[in-house]
């Protein structure tokens, strides 16, 4: 068998594979159970079978292991925000609204494991966290094409720097995905989200 760069791809590669998998997927269900900070190393390997040594040779961390669970999350986001720009209509504003909506949606599903990446990169600079953040530009991409395009068309002012829109519009999403978590109303975070972004978004609109 061969893996699709051409090279062989033996039995034990695909048993590493699989013990990987299920290392990834026994510390997200320890993490989600325990909380990130409640949950070890002997607590995931006890979950997958496995021994620790086995948990350190799959990731050689447990911000690594939260890195790899996220990453695969952020992919699923990307995927869907793409989709959904791909099908959207109406006003800029409308559709920047939308393709937020849906990535609080998908994060909120596993709040507890990006709230802790986004605590541990406040609290510290691990290059570890910040992979995840970086990665998050793919989610992010829609967005930005649809702000750029704003001001390509005259929809958006000329002058508008599309950096400084999307950290301003990350800072007012990662506002709902703290009120997300708190509140007992599921809607009032999006709601809150869709008036701050109408507000910073109408700030920048030609007239």
């Amino acid at each position: 068998m061969r893996d699709l760069a051409g090279g062989r791809v033996t039995r034990r590669d695909m048993r590493r594979e699989a013990t990987k998998a299920a290392v990834l997927e026994a510390a997200e269900k320890v993490f989600l159970s325990q909380g990130y900070e409640g949950a070890t190393i002997k607590a995931i390997a006890d979950e997958a079978g496995v021994s620790p040594g086995t948990v350190l040779n799959a990731e050689p961390s447990k911000a690594a292991l939260l890195m790899a669970i996220l990453s695969n999350e952020v992919e699923i986001i990307a995927e869907s925000v793409e989709q959904m720009e791909a099908a959207l209509s109406g006003g800029l504003t409308d559709r920047i609204i939308a393709l937020l909506q849906i990535m609080l949606e998908a994060q909120s599903r596993n709040s507890e494991l990006f709230a802790a990446a986004v605590g541990h990169s406040w609290m510290m600079a691990d290059p570890t966290y910040q992979a995840a953040f970086d990665q998050m530009e793919l989610a992010w991409r829609p967005i930005r094409r649809v702000i750029e395009a704003g001001i390509a068309s005259g929809e958006l002012r000329q002058d508008a720097n599309p950096d400084t829109i999307i950290a301003v519009l990350s800072d007012q999403f990662l506002g709902a995905m703290r009120a997300k978590r708190r509140s007992e109303y599921e809607e009032r975070p999006i709601v809150s989200l869709e008036d701050r972004v109408r507000l910073v978004i109408e700030g920048i609109l030609t007239r």
